[in-house]
Formats: structure tokens, C-alpha cells, sequence
């Protein structure tokens, strides 16, 4: 598998399999582990996010090559492309990376960077992991035989729990400056933090149960030793930190400590 250096994770599938309503599905629930996202999706050469009538639609019908629409709230480029698909480096340049902690990317199955194949029997068409070494699980309705790790349709929780220590592992990979940055996460305080702790603090992140991350600091202020410290808390402010408020938390690079 080529691996790139670019936090990237594809989801591929012949038609009909599912790709863009599990992406549906799993888009809310890595939010909820504090993961900012980008989608970056394959689609049909015909597509147009424009509507007839539009003020932007119009600048294009009259010749415009790239029109930006921009807003308060977002901004979007459309660039009409008469050459042909722009390179997939090119695309994935065009992501704010600095905004981004996963690039979820739906289709470009030819091109190299883990992916998730879904598969469904129903479908009638064959696995694609037995020929494409970048596929790095499975999600499927027929229990395949497989290395892989494999996961059910509805298996969303242990799908994230999947991707969430993928990245953990790649922010203490030996990789290029901009991925090799701490992942940021979202995680419920276990213990108080009160003022007078400058940050950011040294903390240990785990996960209850349920999948929800918690962390605790690792100082004196707790009665047992805690474990090796694998993550910094970021402090929200000034003031106290109360059991069970949620802290944004980096995680620290194997060794680090």
C-alpha cells in the first residue's frame, strides 16, 4: 500500500453499495470525537452544483471560467474544467488543510491512499480488496473470508472506534511536518481542573464504554498515579475546569513524553 502523507481515508464500492449514506451515518459521529472533516467526492462528469437562473449560473453561461459565490457564513468556487479532471494531487491541494484533522474521500478508486471497501452480496459484483492493496477493512452484510478488519453496516461505533486509533497511530508515524502534527480531539474531563494550572497540561486519554473519550491530568492532583501521559489538554480559559466538561485534547506522538 502507498501510503500518503496526507491524513486520507477512502470509502469504496461498486453502485448502489451505500458510500454516500454510510459517510451520512459516520460524519456526525467522528464530529463527536472532535474531528474536523472535509469530504472530497467522485461524481459523474455532467455534475453542476449551480442552479439555472442564479446569479453565479449566469456569470458562467456568459463565459466566466471560475466564479466564487461568498457569503458570512461560506464560499465555494466552481471551475469549469474544459481540459479535463483536474490531477488528484491537485484536488486534494485545494483543501485548507490547516482547518482539517481527516479528508474523507468517496471514490478515486484507482488512486493510492487507504480505503474502506463496503460490500454488499445483493450487488452481485466481486470484492475488490483481494486485488487492491490499499484497502485497509471491510464493511460488509456477508461474512467474508478476510485478514481485514471487517464491520457491519450498522457497526458505526466500532467503525469510528477503527478510524479514530488509525489516526492516533499516524500522529506518532515518522511522517511529513504537516500530518505529523498532535490529533485533536474532543474529551470529557475526569477530574477538576482548577485555576492555577497553566496549560497546556499533560494529560492520559481513554474511552469508557460507550466509545466517548475521557481524559484525565496527569499531575497530583489525583489520589492513584496515572498512567503515561499520551495527550495535552488544551484549557478552555481562566477559570476552573469542572468533572465532566469536554476539553479539546491533542494527542501526543509515541515517545514524546
Amino acid at each position: 500500500m502507498m501510503d500518503n502523507p496526507l491524513p486520507l481515508l477512502g470509502f469504496v464500492a461498486w453502485s448502489g453499495t451505500g458510500k454516500t449514506t454510510l459517510l451520512e451515518q459516520l460524519i456526525p459521529r467522528l464530529r463527536e470525537r472532535g474531528l474536523r472533516l472535509g469530504v472530497l467526492k467522485h461524481t459523474h462528469h455532467q455534475f453542476d452544483m449551480d442552479k439555472p437562473g442564479k446569479d453565479s449560473y449566469r456569470l458562467r453561461q456568459a463565459g466566466a471560467g471560475q466564479v466564487m459565490a461568498a457569503s458570512s457564513l461560506r464560499h465555494a468556487l466552481i471551475r469549469e474544467t474544459p481540459e479535463g479532471e483536474p490531477p488528484f494531487a491537485e484536488l486534494l491541494a485545494s483543501f485548507d488543510w490547516s482547518r482539517l484533522d481527516l479528508l474523507l474521500i468517496e471514490g478515486f478508486k484507482h488512486e493510492h491512499f487507504p480505503k474502506i471497501e463496503l460490500h454488499r452480496a445483493a450487488i452481485g459484483r466481486p470484492l475488490m480488496f483481494p486485488t487492491d492493496p490499499d484497502v485497509i477493512a471491510l464493511v460488509s452484510d456477508d461474512p467474508v473470508a478476510t485478514a481485514l478488519p471487517r464491520f457491519g453496516f450498522a457497526a458505526l461505533s466500532p467503525l469510528c472506534d477503527f478510524i479514530c486509533e488509525r489516526l492516533a497511530e499516524r500522529a506518532g508515524a515518522a511522517v511529513p511536518p504537516r500530518a505529523s502534527a498532535p490529533l485533536r480531539l474532543l474529551a470529557r474531563i475526569r477530574t477538576v481542573i482548577p485555576t492555577g494550572e497553566s496549560g497546556p497540561l499533560l494529560g492520559h486519554v481513554s474511552q469508557d464504554a460507550s466509545g466517548r473519550l475521557q481524559v484525565q491530568p496527569a499531575s497530583g492532583l489525583m489520589s492513584a498515579a496515572p498512567p503515561d501521559p499520551n495527550c495535552l489538554i488544551e484549557r478552555p480559559s481562566s477559570r476552573p475546569v469542572a468533572q465532566g466538561e469536554e476539553v479539546w485534547i491533542r494527542l501526543l506522538p509515541t515517545g514524546a513524553t
